[in-house]
């Protein structure tokens, strides 16, 4: 298992289970610099490996239009899914309209449960490798 922290904003934890935990910190806000940071460190642990990443955004404050576009053009053979985990409704009603409209490259859902997006990240590598 390995954890860093980039740019004081995300914590990232490579899990055992090739499920990467990206959570934000700080309140902080989503810019480009540390989501292409984010992506550059999980795909240098991960490599081609397949695996799943568990976005937990309920201590980010904003995240603006070029990065929420960039993520969702982001096409990644080896992610098999994406859960994000949001806490309030303002925050869902958001995701949900990001998911709506920027239509991400791999499965991606919400959940205000971490253990159900565990699980449904598990269920999606689970198909992946049959």
């Amino acid at each position: 298992m390995q954890k860093t922290t980039v740019n004081n904003k995300i914590e990232i934890t490579q899990g055992d289970d090739q499920i990467y935990r990206y959570v934000a910190i700080n309140n902080c806000t989503l810019d480009m610099d540390t989501l292409e940071k984010m992506t550059n460190v999980g795909d240098t642990w991960n490599g081609d490996r397949l695996c799943a990443n568990l976005i937990d955004i309920r201590n980010m404050m904003f995240i603006d239009s070029k990065t929420r576009s960039y993520a969702a053009a982001q096409y990644r053979p080896h992610v098999a899914a994406t859960a994000i985990i949001v806490e309030s409704k303002i925050s869902s009603y958001f995701a949900n309209l990001y998911l709506k409209f920027s239509q991400p490259k791999s499965p991606t859902r919400l959940f205000t449960k971490e253990e159900d997006a565990l699980n449904w990240l598990t269920e999606q590598l689970e198909k992946r490798r049959k």
